[in-house]
């Protein structure tokens, strides 16, 4: 009998799901618009930096490396400030993101490239979706020991034998190279979603199927500031223009003589 009530709801799981799906796709097939905008700087506000040691994975293990390129140590001064100003104020390598949101155009899984050249982690942001794929790839000499989370001890990575990495599910993470031989910094956002942009080298972003016909939270985010956010509707096919201005956090921010 206790098996025959497995079975029965089981069945009934089943049947239930089938019938849910049909109404999930609808909900993911909302009307939309498109949302463009720019990321300006705080007024009276210093371009904020990374600390050397924001820069540097430490493993539990200690590998024997030999000595990085001299190149490295200009290279990885640069790392510090990913975030740069446009001539008009705007900054470039912000993430932008929706939220709070019930329907959303679905997209195939993308491959991000991340690679390691001169000595440094390109680009410096990476804004993902659960089911993408991260390329990390070296293309210097040098061995580096790109890593991503806690590890007990790093893995050189070879010139021109990349190193693809399942992105499963959505978080915020870095990926930077071992205390030895440090690469620079790259910060990786993950959604469950793919209503997402990065500021451009114009410090301006475009963010096409936005959700519609509903009041959606959009933020503007990056390690090294205060995140800030706005709401926004657009009606169904309607282009919109936002601005969002973001503040240094203090600890990033060299203190003033």
């Amino acid at each position: 009998m206790n098996a025959l009530v497995r079975v029965l709801c089981g069945l009934c799981l089943i049947l239930c799901a089938c019938e849910r799906k049909p109404e999930e796709r609808k909900l993911q097939q909302g009307p939309v618009g498109t949302l463009i905008g720019e990321i300006i700087l705080a007024p009276g506000s210093q371009l904020p930096a990374y600390t050397p040691f924001d820069l540097v994975r430490r493993t539990l293990r200690v590998s024997d490396l030999p000595k990085p390129p001299s190149e490295c140590t200009q290279a990885n001064e640069a790392a510090r400030t990913p975030v740069t100003l446009t001539p008009e104020g705007r900054l470039r390598g912000i993430v932008i993101a929706a939220s709070d949101f019930t329907r959303v155009h679905e997209r195939k899984p993308k491959e991000h490239l991340l690679h390691i050249e001169h000595c440094r982690l390109q680009p410096s942001i990476i804004a993902a979706q659960g089911g993408d794929v991260l390329k990390l790839d070296n293309r210097d000499e040098y061995e580096f020991e790109p890593l991503i989370g806690p590890a007990y001890e790093g893995r050189g990575l070879p010139r021109g034998k990349p190193w693809p990495i399942p992105l499963v599910a959505s978080g915020i993470d870095s990926v930077q190279c071992s205390l030895r031989a440090p690469c620079g910094r790259a910060d990786l956002l993950v959604f469950h979603h793919p209503v997402h942009a990065i500021s451009d080298d114009s410090g301006q972003f475009r963010i096409e199927n936005f959700p519609a016909g509903e009041l959606v939270r959009v933020t503007a985010w990056h390690p090294l500031f205060e995140p800030t956010e706005t709401f926004v509707w657009l009606d169904p096919g309607q282009q919109s223009t936002i601005k969002l201005q973001l503040t240094p956090k203090a600890r990033f921010v060299a203190s003033q003589p």
